[in-house]
């Protein structure tokens, strides 16, 4: 897979982002919070690549909350400056221990029941680590059972220009 990198500016990916979730936040009632970073922030990627992960985890984040939740998205700097960390947080279900190790891998649903409640392929988390790891990133969830997930990655920062 070929990346096509260029600078891309957080904060107008998370608007992007943003717009293109608008309709199945609002079907479900939830509130999306964009908290911004202390400065702005720019990697160095495939903004189409980039933007298909924001949506996988703001989609999923969106999918396993209970309607009227909250849904945030974030970054900061890490590692010194020379990492961005993104954050997709939600007031959702959460997922046990034993099961966050399995979440990054194909074709895996937690609940493979057939009354199963949530729909999908299980692909958009494994394709999103694909995708950070080809930045040169990695991706996780912290979680907790009840109280929702925190699915994040990190990417090298971009350079500052004149540097």
């Amino acid at each position: 897979m070929e990346l096509r990198l260029e600078p891309v500016t957080l904060d107008t990916l998370f608007r992007e982002a943003a717009d293109n979730v608008r309709a199945q936040l609002e079907a479900r009632r939830h509130k999306l919070a964009i908290e911004p970073a202390l400065e702005p922030l720019t990697v160095t990627a495939d903004r189409g690549r980039l933007l298909q992960v924001l949506l996988n985890l703001l989609s999923n984040a969106i999918k396993f909350t209970t309607d009227g939740g909250r849904v945030t998205l974030s970054a900061r700097l890490g590692d010194g400056g020379r990492q961005v960390r993104v954050a997709v947080s939600d007031t959702g279900i959460g997922i046990a221990p034993q099961d966050q190790a399995k979440l990054f891998r194909e074709f895996v649903q937690l609940d493979a029941t057939p009354s199963r409640r949530y729909e999908g392929t299980g692909l958009g988390l494994a394709l999103s680590k694909r995708l950070v790891e080809l930045h040169g990133g990695t991706i996780g969830v912290d979680s907790e059972l009840g109280k929702g997930s925190t699915f994040w990655f990190t990417l090298p920062r971009a350079e500052p220009t004149g540097s």
